[in-house]
């Protein structure tokens, strides 16, 4: 008898216990929107800032920075961080009514993927890429402009292309070629490519290194990486959707940089600001984006007066 009540004892005990063990998971939550060029250095960076901070759960998601900009104006998205490819897309659609600051962090360059089956793999190079890439039996692509910066910059390295190769009407043809795809978002063509659906297809440098795939370095005139060549970079014109519906916005080549912010509703700021902290870290989430073949840039903010809260200030570069 005494067995059997001790038996029914410690049954209560472990059935108490279950919800003590169910409620030692996360109990706080951050919701961060992140380009989809960030997505492989931001579940690192997830898997890390976690592993320091057990009681958080980083919830991402990743898509077009114009599309989440527009998902934090339109649809009152939740966000507690936001990161995206254009730190542009923040000064033009989330300044001044959905946020204060704008840290500019990192850099890249624009490239043309390929994969094993691609056609004419064996014969491409920086010289002839946009020849082979004319041909009929040729398939590529790019994401979509209104959705997200790789997008519009896609379109901006074919109209720098058309000048500097001297190639009169490249643009046009190229927009005009039969096998032109778009997806919504650059990271959907890796996979596109990787299976051999899609022969080539504009990515960012640090995409196509994460997934271990071969492409075509585009001339320094065309890539939209070099500062020193801002001004050449201006001679490119995308019209996209505008901030408000119906209307128009025109981007200008320059060099890319990604750029970042809590949004005035962020539900928990507080922890976003620590999360932005990690990622400031020289040996946190910086070292993350450099092992993963992005370059750092600054960190420092878009404007010198902007807000930056004192605890972000003070990782800047002045």
């Amino acid at each position: 008898m005494k067995l059997f009540r001790r038996g029914i004892l410690l049954a209560c005990a472990l059935l108490m216990m279950v919800p003590a063990m169910v409620l030692a998971g996360p109990s706080r939550e951050i919701i961060l929107f992140h380009a989809g060029s960030l997505s492989t250095p931001m579940a690192e960076v997830e898997s890390l800032f976690e592993a320091a901070n057990p009681d958080v759960d980083v919830k991402r998601e990743a898509a077009g920075s114009n599309a989440l900009a527009r998902k934090i104006i339109d649809l009152g998205g939740k966000c507690d961080i936001y990161f995206s490819a254009d730190y542009l897309v923040i000064e033009n659609m989330l300044r001044p009514d959905y946020a204060d600051w704008n840290i500019m962090f990192a850099t890249n360059e624009l490239v043309l993927m390929y994969g094993p089956k691609s056609k004419y793999a064996d014969q491409i190079n920086s010289d002839n890429w946009y020849e082979i890439m004319m041909r009929e039996d040729v398939s590529w692509g790019n994401s979509e402009p209104d959705l997200d910066p790789c997008g519009y910059r896609s379109m901006m390295v074919l109209q720098l292309a058309e000048i500097h190769y001297g190639e009169d009407g490249l643009y046009e043809k190229a927009l005009k070629h039969p096998r032109h795809f778009t997806r919504p978002k650059a990271i959907e063509l890796v996979a596109q490519v990787e299976s051999g659906a899609m022969d080539y297809a504009f990515e960012y440098r640090s995409v196509a290194v994460q997934h271990g795939l071969d492409y075509v370095a585009l001339p320094p005139q065309i890539n939209l990486k070099e500062v020193r060549l801002a001004d050449y970079y201006k001679q490119a014109r995308i019209e996209i959707a505008g901030k408000e519906p119906g209307t128009k916005e025109t981007m200008v080549g320059q060099p890319i940089v990604y750029g970042f912010t809590i949004p005035k509703q962020a539900p928990s700021p507080e922890l976003a600001l620590q999360f932005a902290q990690f990622i400031l870290d020289q040996e946190g989430g910086l070292a993350v984006f450099e092992k993963m073949g992005q370059a750092i840039v600054g960190p420092n903010a878009v404007r010198e007066d902007d807000p930056v809260p004192e605890q972000l200030d003070v990782m800047l570069v002045n």
